[in-house]
């Protein structure tokens, strides 16, 4: 996430592009090999001990993510939503990216995100 820092106070379209475009460079990077290991361990672990920081790593995620959103005009009320709805798009996505080897689920989320971003952000576009 430190990687998303540069995109404070852009506009939040531009906020989401760059975080798909980070997912988008690791998949590429790692012919497809790569993914969330926070995903991972929350998937195939049932022990509280493990579980317990990956809800931690996930809530820090969301919230940097809530306030880059913000710094590109999101109003408060609007960012944790969004926030919320474009980690969980693109855990989704990455996974199904993985497993069909194609960049294209990153693509399709990718539309919807932004035109939720631009809903949510008054005066959107000018």
């Amino acid at each position: 996430m430190a990687a998303m820092e540069p995109a404070r106070g852009d506009p939040a379209p531009a906020v989401i592009r760059r975080f798909l475009g980070l997912w988008r460079q690791l998949l590429q990077a790692s012919d497809f090999g790569a993914g969330c290991a926070v995903l991972a361990v929350t998937v195939a672990a049932d022990d509280a001990d493990l579980l317990a920081p990956a809800g931690r790593v996930f809530r820090a995620w969301r919230a940097q993510l809530e306030s880059l959103l913000q710094s590109g005009g999101v109003p408060a009320e609007h960012a944790p939503q969004l926030a919320a709805l474009v980690l969980a798009s693109c855990e989704g996505a990455v996974v199904i990216a993985r497993a069909e080897h194609s960049l294209e689920p990153l693509d399709l989320i990718e539309t919807i995100l932004i035109a939720a971003a631009e809903t949510a952000t008054p005066l959107a576009g000018g």
